[in-house]
């Protein structure tokens, strides 16, 4: 159930800046990057620990164009959408990856991010809509082919937008743990429009990470609920059936129903071309009626590496990332399972597991894991997806 906070917020990061970004077009992508930038100046909140300036430009969109060895092809982009109280920061590895592939990568901030929680009050679904389809249609304009992708809630928005019919249309979509349905919450988001009235936040947590909010403002629940039924209506329809889509997700994640993601891949998005990968414990078997030739599967129970299961935020990210890998800063005990943070750090690092979220104590003390182990290896099969869309 939603456990609603009542109190007034005493921090100015818990309350609604003086401006919000909007979704009116730019000319180019180096003038919307210089708005948003000016933007962040003025009104992002930084976390202690980190150089204000720093997380600015973690905060900021960014475009990773092609590598110099793909002049002279035919050029092709993807537009990327962040998910629910995070940054473009998350695409920064997949952006540098699969510009190396001749893959001109384009992120884009959603309304109420990057800046302070409180920014999510006021942010509504319909700006953020509108933003995908304006950053979209300039993409189209500028390269050959063009290709719409997201992680999690930015992935239910690239799917809402790949099959609305809008023009111009994507040639394939991209789509990492998309938030096509929800697990725990999406039986209570209807409650989150009603206690909005009375309270701004599910809950009001120390903020501690600079690329990613860690409170949730009932209006996100409010949004986010709107989002879903929308995607879920245009999943039904026939249009999925002709998009090609790669489908990323793991079988611990705590946020996105997988069961749902692989009924709906098997039964709607029935392309040909059409890949799905499931990062999940290979030593237990795959029911036989879900097989399905275009999915793969890669072993997420990594003992070695004290891995126990990928969790959701871990999927698209590299394992060198500045922030989330391998020892990185944020790596370890940033979200601990049933501990406290102080606790979590004084665990020796040989005896803390990372596993998927929990609300509840594991078997072994463990952290939720924050990168993929199996990066290249799905940067890889996402290029090939890609590529052959180009060359048909």
């Amino acid at each position: 159930m939603l456990t609603v906070s009542a109190c007034t917020p005493s921090s100015a990061l818990y309350q609604p800046g003086p401006e919000a970004l909007d979704a009116e077009p730019y000319g180019d992508f180096d003038e919307y990057q210089a708005h948003v930038q000016g933007y962040l100046e003025r009104n992002l909140i930084p976390v202690e620990g980190f150089p204000r300036e720093q997380q600015i430009a973690w905060n900021l969109p960014f475009r990773s164009p092609a590598a110099n060895h793909c002049a002279g092809q035919p050029t092709t982009g993807l537009l990327l959408i962040h998910g629910l109280s995070d940054s473009p920061f998350v695409f920064r590895d997949l952006a540098q990856s699969l510009a190396a592939q001749c893959v001109e990568v384009r992120t884009i901030l959603l309304q109420g991010h990057g800046t302070r929680p409180g920014d999510m009050i006021d942010a509504e679904a319909t700006i953020w809509r509108e933003q995908v389809s304006t950053h979209f249609e300039t993409l189209a304009r500028d390269v050959d082919h063009s290709f719409i992708g997201g992680f999690s809630l930015g992935g239910a928005l690239a799917t809402e937008y790949a099959l609305s019919g809008q023009k111009p249309a994507p040639r394939g979509l991209v789509a990492i743990a998309p938030a096509w349905q929800l697990n725990g919450l999406r039986n209570y988001l209807w409650l989150a429009g009603i206690a909005d009235v009375f309270a701004d936040f599910v809950e009001e947590e120390p903020e501690l990470n600079p690329v990613k909010y860690e409170s949730v403002t009932l209006n996100a629940a409010v949004q986010i609920g709107d989002v879903l039924r929308k995607t879920q209506q245009a999943i039904e329809q026939p249009a999925s059936a002709n998009l090609p889509l790669f489908l990323v997700a793991t079988e611990a994640d705590s946020v996105i129903n997988l069961n749902y993601l692989t009924e709906r891949f098997r039964r709607d998005f029935v392309h040909p071309a059409s890949r799905m990968l499931i990062f999940r414990d290979t030593r237990q078997s795959w029911a036989k009626n879900w097989q399905d030739e275009r999915l793969s599967f890669l072993n997420s129970y990594l003992p070695e590496a004290n891995i126990l299961e990928f969790s959701h935020q871990a999927l698209a990210v590299a394992p060198n990332n500045e922030l989330y890998g391998a020892g990185a800063v944020l790596q370890r005990c940033l979200e601990p399972n049933g501990l406290s943070l102080d606790d979590c750090r004084q665990v020796p690092e040989s005896q803390l597991w990372f596993s998927a979220w929990h609300d509840d104590a594991r078997s072994v003390p463990t952290s939720r894991l924050t990168y993929n182990p199996w990066y290249d290896q799905m940067v890889a099969a996402m290029a090939t997806f890609i590529q052959g869309q180009t060359s048909r």
